[in-house]
This record gives structure tokens, C-alpha cells and sequence, in this order.
């Protein structure tokens, strides 16, 4: 027979062994996704998953779900609900080419910028969820939607409910992405006008001539959506290419917000921008003649947009045997760091590949050296270049779609300096040159 103390030592071990090793949880994206779609179907309503979607910052995703929205026609309600972790930072909006626009607040000035019907429908994520319902007619808003990355980059699950009544609050099915009360984020108005195109046409070109530089300006009407495609002839060298759009006369009109990239034939990426600034500025080097594509958009309607490209040669002492891709790597790097030309030739040279090489170089003491490294072939996601002289440190390090990056040191007593390259990506090759630039103070 079992005595009561021994039941009661057992329960509490038992306990004890409960809180200790609790079953395990899933806090994962798709768990969360996989718990509000089984609960939407307790409901009573009808859910779809889309696949997973991954997104950069700055990168945009349509989602056309009118095919899917016509299934369930004799359901009232239509509830889209985004999820990433909890960090991620997105919005969601009816696609402002393809939503229906409502009727503007004849109490808001023209020109205002909710008269446009749209700003007010845009979604930004909480906790990594953001959601949306629209019932009757309304539903067709969300047929077509726009999803925005804000942060560097993140997943997203899309889950799609059609219900004949609303399903309510999607936190009360995942209290753990529940928030408190969040102040207005108000509205700043519309960005500031960037000024007549004239007017910025001739202060580029006035800039280009005040730094050396040739100047040329291609004009081309975009289309009814503000996009277009330029194709451009440039030649070898470093160039600064400036877009920008005319601002239309008519209120209301769309923001003039510019974004484009710069595309060689094959479709490398040379250059982006996707900044919120009115025009658009692409930096890159090309080391041979080449046609160059630049795709745009942004701008407010089929209005006047030019491109004003401001070039440089690429300095003599910078090798070309290695090739037209290497010459304009180490032309950029040595731009971007603002580093003095060259003035003769490398007195020492190297290729390497993907990941860490050290490469020892001999230096004289009381000189000062220039070292630069250039991605030579294959599509790289991180270079760095460093540079160690006896207790001293230098360093460059470029990102994605850096192709150049480049330092300066000095030796002192030291007769040798250890240059390290360190380069990430898919089929890298790199080579290295160093360049004497005179002597210490």
C-alpha cells in the first residue's frame, strides 16, 4: 500500500518534471501561419495559403489574387492577413495602378494628399502581422495588392479568408503578436516638389562642368504609369548619371519619386537606386564602350524625363590586361573613396577567388601605397580588402554589387605589409594591385 505522503512526493516530482521539460512549442513563421488559417476554418470560413515569399529592402511584390477572389463570389467578406517574424517591418496596400479610387473629400483642398484615395488604405506591419478585411464591394480593393520590405529583408506567409461576415481581429488568434496602444503616425503631406525640369537640367550640367567631367543629356517621354526604359551607348570611363522627371501642372497629381538601375547587356546589375528622393542617381564605371540599359519609374504620368549623364576617363595607370570588368572595379573603388590618381604603374599585382587570401606585398619604408581590389568575374555579395603594416590597420569593405574597393597606407620602418582580401559570392575571381603614392610626412 501507498501512503499519502509518497502519492503527494510523487505528484510534485511529476510536476516539477512537467515545468522543467515543457512540450515543446512552435513559435515558427509557418506555425503562426498554419494556427490562423486552421482557426479562420473554425470559422467557417474558406482559407488559402500562398507560398512563401522572401523580399529585400526596398523590393516591392504584387499579389494578383483576383482569380482566387472569384472562387468564393457568394461569400461576402474578403480578410487578407501577412505574416513575418516578429522584427519585420512591412506594408501592405491596395496596388495603386489597379485599386479602384474613391471619390475625393470635397472638404480637402485640391492637391491634398489623401484626396487621392489611397493613403489611407496603406497597412503597416506590427509584431511582423498586418491584416486587411473589405465585405461587398469593397472586397475588390484587395484583388490586387502591393507588399513593401522595410526591413533589410524577410519572409512573409500570405493567408486569404473568404467569410460570409467578418472574422475579426487577427491578434485575438495570436495574442503573442498582440500590441498596445500605438500613437497616429500623422500625415506629413505630399514630398517636396523637386523644382522645373529646366531648372535641374542646367544645374547638372553646370556641376559636371565645374568638376572636368563631359556632359550629355538624352530626354525620352515616359509612359502613362511613369516608366520607361532608356538605352544608352556610353563609353568607357566612370559616370554619374542624373533622371529626372517634369512635374506635371495639374492638381492632383502623383509624387515624382524616380527610382532606376543601371543594366549592361548581359543584365548585371551596374547601379540602383531606390531611394525616396524626387530624381534618381546611378554611380558606375564601365571599362569598354558599351550599351547600357537604364529602366525607371516613378514619375507622375507621361511626363519629360532626362537623363543627364556626367563621365570621367578612367585614370591611365589603372592595368587593362586583366580585362574591362577589373579596370572599371578598381576605377569605382578608387572614386568612391576619393583617392588621389595614380601616377604609375602597379608595382605589384594578384588574382585570386572566393573566400580569405593573404596576399604578403614588399613595400619601401617612408613610402605611402595605394592597394585596391576588383571583382574580376562572377556575382559577389560582400569584398573586403585589409591591410596590416606592423601594429597598424587599414580596412574597405563594399556590399552587394560592389565590385571595387580600395585603401591607403603607409610604411613606416616595415619593408613588408600583409594585404588580406577576403571576397563572397558565386564563381569569384578578384585580382589585386598596388600602387606607390610617394612619401610619409
Amino acid at each position: 500500500m501507498v501512503g499519502p505522503r509518497k502519492v503527494l512526493i510523487g505528484s510534485l516530482a511529476a510536476l516539477a518534471a512537467t515545468l522543467l521539460h515543457p512540450e515543446p512549442a512552435r513559435a515558427d513563421l509557418a506555425a503562426d501561419a498554419d494556427r490562423l488559417a486552421r482557426a479562420w476554418k473554425a470559422r467557417g470560413a474558406e482559407v488559402e495559403r500562398l507560398d512563401p515569399m522572401f523580399l529585400d529592402h526596398g523590393k516591392s511584390k504584387r499579389l494578383d489574387l483576383a482569380a482566387k477572389d472569384a472562387k468564393g463570389q457568394d461569400l461576402d467578406c474578403l480578410s487578407i492577413a501577412v505574416l513575418g517574424a516578429h522584427t519585420t517591418d512591412f506594408s501592405v496596400a491596395p496596388d495603386p495602378l489597379a485599386a479602384p479610387t474613391d471619390e475625393p473629400d470635397a472638404s480637402l483642398p485640391s492637391g491634398h494628399p489623401m484626396t487621392g484615395g489611397l493613403a489611407d488604405r496603406s497597412v503597416r506591419s506590427a509584431v511582423g502581422a498586418a491584416s486587411m478585411i473589405r465585405c461587398g464591394p469593397k472586397r475588390r480593393e484587395l484583388q490586387r495588392l502591393l507588399l513593401d520590405m522595410r526591413s533589410p529583408r524577410g519572409a512573409l506567409e500570405v493567408v486569404i479568408a473568404r467569410s460570409p461576415a467578418p472574422l475579426g481581429d487577427m491578434r485575438d488568434l495570436l495574442p503573442e503578436r498582440a500590441f498596445g496602444p500605438i500613437a497616429p503616425r500623422g500625415n506629413p503631406g505630399r514630398p517636396i516638389e523637386p523644382g522645373p525640369l529646366v531648372e535641374r537640367v542646367a544645374h547638372a550640367e553646370q556641376r559636371a562642368r565645374t568638376e572636368r567631367a563631359k556632359f550629355n543629356r538624352v530626354p525620352m517621354l515616359s509612359s502613362p504609369e511613369g516608366a520607361g526604359e532608356f538605352l544608352l551607348r556610353l563609353e568607357s570611363g566612370c559616370h554619374r548619371l542624373d533622371l529626372m522627371a517634369d512635374v506635371p501642372g495639374v492638381l492632383p497629381r502623383r509624387a515624382t519619386d524616380l527610382d532606376a538601375e543601371a543594366r549592361t547587356g548581359e543584365g548585371r546589375v551596374l547601379a540602383r537606386d531606390r531611394g525616396e528622393a524626387a530624381d534618381a542617381r546611378l554611380d558606375f564605371c564601365i571599362g569598354e564602350t558599351m550599351r547600357v540599359s537604364i529602366p525607371y519609374g516613378g514619375a507622375a504620368g507621361p511626363v519629360m524625363v532626362v537623363a543627364a549623364d556626367a563621365s570621367w576617363p578612367i585614370p591611365s595607370a589603372i592595368p587593362v590586361h586583366w580585362g574591362a570588368r577589373p579596370r572599371a572595379g578598381f576605377a569605382m573603388a578608387l572614386r568612391r573613396r576619393h583617392a588621389p590618381e595614380p601616377s604609375s604603374a602597379p608595382v605589384a599585382e594578384s588574382l585570386g577567388s572566393a573566400g580569405s587570401t593573404m596576399v604578403p606585398v614588399a613595400v619601401e619604408p617612408g613610402r605611402c601605397y595605394l592597394a585596391a581590389v576588383a571583382i574580376a568575374r562572377g556575382e559577389p555579395r560582400g569584398l573586403r580588402i585589409t591591410a596590416a603594416v606592423g601594429d597598424r590597420y587599414a580596412r574597405d569593405e563594399v556590399g552587394e554589387r560592389g565590385d571595387g574597393a580600395a585603401l591607403a597606407f603607409c610604411a613606416e620602418s616595415e619593408d613588408v605589409a600583409r594585404i588580406e582580401v577576403e571576397a563572397r559570392g558565386e564563381g569569384i575571381w578578384w585580382t589585386f594591385a598596388l600602387w606607390p603614392l610617394g612619401g610619409s610626412p
